[in-house]
């Protein structure tokens, strides 16, 4: 909650001296997101439970603003947390797992910044789909090759236990735009459906972003 508090000080206290109104309508955006997700405890019919501790996350986005508005674009993330699990099976035997799970999401979302001005509160969600690796193996070491017309090259990999998923997000924040620089402040919550017993699960996030308008 502190360093919460620390950058909405700092990113007010900067747009004090900005006079001068920094347009977005019309222009394109790319920006590097920076963030953590928090730990969390999950129960699971038939009393299955996971338990994740604070994890770190990667965002590329780009974006295009229609007006100082509305905006639509795309964001490529990655996220890694590491987790303890209690897996009960269907003859009731139960299996402890301490791993890590490593997150790519790729997800279509807008925005709308309430305030025209440099400096706006603003909405933004989206839906796309969610790689998860849980990083648990589930067969031999196996190797694979790539060949190409002069040499080739072989590695040896474990084949681990992955799923892809529809996802969706949801998240509000500050933005704050200084001539081409964009700098925005933001926390958001993906949920991911799992089917069967697992339901659907979601995860916060808070993310710092730092992009430039072309």
């Amino acid at each position: 909650m502190k360093l919460m508090n620390l950058v909405l000080l700092a990113m007010a206290l900067l747009a004090l001296p900005a006079h001068a109104q920094s347009t977005r309508g019309g222009k394109s955006e790319f920006y590097l997101g920076l963030g953590g997700t928090p730990g969390e405890n999950y129960t699971f019919e038939g009393g299955s439970n996971a338990k994740t501790d604070t994890g770190y996350n990667l965002t590329l986005g780009y974006a295009f603003n229609f007006d100082q508005h509305k905006a639509l674009g795309v964001e490529f993330g990655w996220g890694s947390q590491d987790y303890r699990a209690n897996i009960v099976g269907d003859n009731g035997n139960t299996v402890n797992v301490n791993s890590s799970l490593d997150t790519w999401t790729v997800r279509f979302l807008g925005t709308y910044h309430f305030m025209e001005g440099n400096f706006t509160p603003f909405v933004t969600g989206g839906l796309g789909w969610t790689y998860l690796d849980t990083n648990v193996p589930t067969g031999l070491p196996q190797t694979v090759c790539w060949y190409y017309p002069w040499y080739s090259y072989c590695t040896a990999y474990v084949p681990t236990a992955t799923t892809t998923k529809f996802s969706y997000n949801a998240g509000a924040g500050l933005r704050l735009d200084t001539g081409k620089g964009v700098f925005r402040f933001l926390v958001s919550e993906q949920w991911m459906d799992f089917g069967g017993s697992y339901g659907s699960g979601s995860v916060t996030q808070y993310r710092i972003d730092f992009g430039t308008k072309f």
